[in-house]
């Protein structure tokens, strides 16, 4: 009865996705007034403000989604749902020493880790030197000694890092790097998967930041499975966003009740200023990706044609 009911709810989580896109357009035209906009190497970049709120942008068109949103006069306000979803990490490693998260933005997702894990070791890869900057500027990211955004494509970062004797080892990666579109491809093959498996410690975590309304979700999904063997999904409430979670060898896959449990500790330990308990129950666990999907590769990944295809439905079997 209670997978039946998930797939139900996912079901009708997909028929008010186009609803829910809709409506997200319709805010971005009201975003307020463009306080900066410069055409980068790899992006045209438009920050806007609307009193204390500041939102960064990859491109002017209204489907475009928000690269980051801030409120000046309250930080630790997270604005967009899958800046708390990524938190989801901690379920699996509640007390990570050192983090690696591959896209910086705005700066929501490293600067809340740090404001919380004060000690916790934070590199950033981020391949558009345009956007340090920006997010020092206008969105309130500031680097220190614990905080450090390195000037580099994600996957080239990592393969510096394994060159490295020894090699580093990472409690938690977090996969947020977009451009105006989506994620580069090059960041969700098989392949780059397996370069990231090479940096992350047996008992870290994965954390992907995907949408879940097309195809492409359930290819990203195998792909996560074909190389970590595991992975669970969060399914965000009001967004179509999802987070991939792949645990090491060492750490454990969770039951929703499990995820809630670890939620509760971590909320009252760590005074968080959003529901970390609303986030734990986005786990789905019953729910695989299509058995027809397909893993990309770094010969074979159609990306662009997986996106157009909206996804009717789950599969409830492993592939």
């Amino acid at each position: 009865m209670k997978n039946r009911m998930h797939k139900t709810i996912l079901i009708l989580m997909f028929c008010m996705a186009p609803f829910g896109i809709a409506m997200a357009a319709s805010r971005q035209q009201q975003l307020g007034q463009v306080i900066h906009k410069k055409s980068s190497l790899y992006n045209s970049i438009f920050v806007y403000k609307d009193g204390s709120i500041v939102s960064l942008k990859f491109g002017k068109r209204a489907t475009l989604n928000l690269q980051s949103q801030v409120d000046l006069n309250d930080p630790r306000r997270h604005m967009l749902e899958y800046t708390t979803m990524t938190f989801c990490g901690l379920f699996y490693k509640p007390q990570p020493q050192r983090m690696l998260v591959l896209g910086l933005g705005g700066g929501v997702i490293p600067r809340e880790m740090h404001h919380h894990f004060p000690q916790l070791q934070i590199d950033v890869a981020e391949i558009d030197p345009d956007i340090p900057p920006v997010a020092a500027r206008f969105l309130g990211f500031h680097e220190d000694e614990k905080l450090k955004v390195h000037v580099d494509d994600g996957r080239m970062f990592i393969k510096k890092q394994l060159r490295c004797n020894p090699v580093p080892k990472y409690d938690m990666i977090i996969l947020d790097a977009f451009n105006g579109d989506y994620i580069p491809f090059h960041l969700m093959t098989k392949e780059f998967l397996q370069e990231v498996k090479g940096v992350l410690a047996d008992d870290g975590v994965v954390i992907a930041n995907v949408f879940y309304t097309n195809r492409l979700f359930d290819a990203e999904f195998k792909t996560f499975l074909s190389v970590f063997g595991r992975s669970q999904a969060f399914f965000g409430a009001v967004s179509g966003n999802a987070m991939l979670v792949s645990p090491g060898p060492a750490c454990p896959i969770l039951t929703e009740q499990e995820a809630v449990e670890h939620a509760q500790q971590l909320q009252q330990k760590h005074n968080l200023s959003f529901d970390l308990i609303e986030v734990a129950q986005m786990l789905r666990p019953d729910v695989h990706p299509d058995r027809r999907a397909k893993v990309l590769t770094d010969d074979v990944a159609p990306v662009n044609w997986l996106r157009e295809q909206e996804t009717k439905k789950f599969s409830s079997d492993i592939p």
